[in-house]
C-alpha cells in the first residue's frame, strides 16, 4: 500500500509549510490528478473534494512560520511531511515523496521522485490537499490582514505583495528570517505595553488561533447596522460560530473577561448572528456562541477557548 506525499508553501514570504499523506483506493481512483500547480484553483477544489471522498486515508502536517524561522525552511517542510505520515490512521508498506528527499526520521521504506507530483496519482493527491488546505488558511488570514491581499497571492513574493510589505512592514504571520522580510519592520501590530491595542490585538491572536485549529474564517469585525459589532465568525464541520472576544491583563483568571459578556451583550450577539444569517439566507443552520479570552499579562498571551459559552435567551 502505497502513500503519496508532497508539500506547499516552501517559497512564500508568511503563513505556513503545509504537507499531506495520502493513500488511494486503488479501485476507486480519482480522473484528472496531476501536480496542484498546473490545476486552476477551481479543478484543485473538485479534485481535493473528490479525493477526500475517495481516498483511503489522508495526513496532514502543519508547521507554522514562528517554527519555520527557528527550524529553516527544509527543516519545517521535513517536521510537516512527518506529522502527515504519522496522521495516517491506516497501514501501509510504502512511501513516495516528490522531490529528491527522503524525508529523515522516518523508519519505513521510501523513494523520492523527482516530478513525483506529476507521475504518481498518490503523490498528486497529496500536492492537491497540501495546496487546498494552506490556500484556504491564507483566504482564512486575508480577513485578519486585508491590507496585504493574501487571498489572491497566498503570501507569495508577488509586485504586490512585495509593496504592500515595504509599505506597511511586516504582519504576524510573515516568516521574519525570509528575504525581504528581514528588514522590514513591524509598524502595525504591536501591543505590549499598550493597553489601547489589546482589543485589536486580541482579536488578531484569537483569528490566528481559530484558523491554526482547523477553523475557516468568514467575518473578522462584522458590522450589522445599529445592531452593532461581532468579533468573529467561523466555521467547522458545517458549523456556524460567533466568538465574542475578550482581552485583558493584570488579572489573575478570566472571570472579569467573561462577566463582561453581560445577558444583554449576549442578546446583542444573538441578534448580530441573526442579521448575518439572513444576509446569506442560511436556512435552519448549526449554530453556536462561543467567548475567547486573550490574557496580555505574560510575553506570550495566554488565550483561552470556551467553546458553547451561553445561549442566547
Amino acid at each position: 500500500m502505497i502513500v503519496g506525499v508532497d508539500e506547499a508553501g516552501r517559497g512564500p514570504l508568511a503563513g505556513p509549510v503545509v504537507a499531506s499523506a495520502v493513500i488511494l483506493n486503488p479501485q476507486d481512483i480519482p480522473e484528472g490528478l496531476r501536480d496542484s500547480k498546473k490545476l486552476s484553483e477551481k479543478r484543485r477544489n473538485i479534485l481535493a473534494a473528490e479525493i477526500k471522498a475517495k481516498a483511503l486515508a489522508i495526513g496532514v502536517g502543519i508547521v507554522h512560520e514562528q517554527d519555520i524561522d527557528r527550524k529553516n525552511i527544509l527543516q519545517a517542510t521535513f517536521e510537516a511531511m512527518r506529522q502527515a505520515v504519522s496522521n495516517l490512521d491506516y497501514e501501509f508498506t510504502l512511501v513516495q515523496v516528490d522531490g529528491n528527499h527522503k524525508i529523515p526520521g522516518l523508519h519505513i521504506e521510501q523513494e523520492a521522485i523527482i516530478g513525483g507530483d506529476d507521475l504518481v496519482p498518490e503523490i498528486s493527491a497529496a500536492s492537491i490537499i497540501a495546496k487546498t488546505t494552506r490556500d484556504a488558511m491564507m483566504i482564512s488570514y486575508d480577513k485578519l490582514f486585508p491590507e496585504y491581499g493574501f487571498k489572491s497571492h497566498k503570501g507569495y513574493g508577488s509586485s504586490v505583495h512585495m509593496e504592500n510589505l515595504r509599505e506597511l512592514g511586516r504582519s504576524p504571520i510573515h516568516r521574519r528570517s525570509f528575504r525581504p522580510v528581514e528588514s522590514c519592520p513591524n509598524r502595525h501590530y504591536k501591543y505590549f505595553n499598550m493597553e489601547s491595542s489589546y482589543g485589536r490585538m486580541g482579536e488578531i491572536f484569537a483569528g490566528m488561533y481559530l484558523i491554526r485549529n482547523g477553523f475557516t474564517l468568514l467575518e473578522h469585525s462584522y458590522r450589522a447596522g445599529r445592531e452593532g459589532e461581532l468579533d468573529l465568525i467561523v466555521t467547522k464541520s458545517d458549523e456556524i460560530i460567533f466568538i465574542e472576544v475578550k482581552s485583558f491583563a493584570g488579572e489573575p483568571d478570566d472571570t472579569i473577561a467573561l462577566e463582561r459578556v453581560t445577558p444583554a451583550k449576549q442578546m446583542q450577539i444573538a441578534s448580530i448572528a441573526e442579521k448575518f444569517l439572513e444576509k446569506y439566507d442560511i436556512a435552519e443552520p448549526e449554530c453556536r456562541f462561543d467567548i475567547i479570552t486573550v490574557n496580555f499579562s505574560t510575553p506570550k498571551p495566554q488565550i483561552n477557548h470556551y467553546s458553547e459559552a451561553f445561549l442566547p435567551l
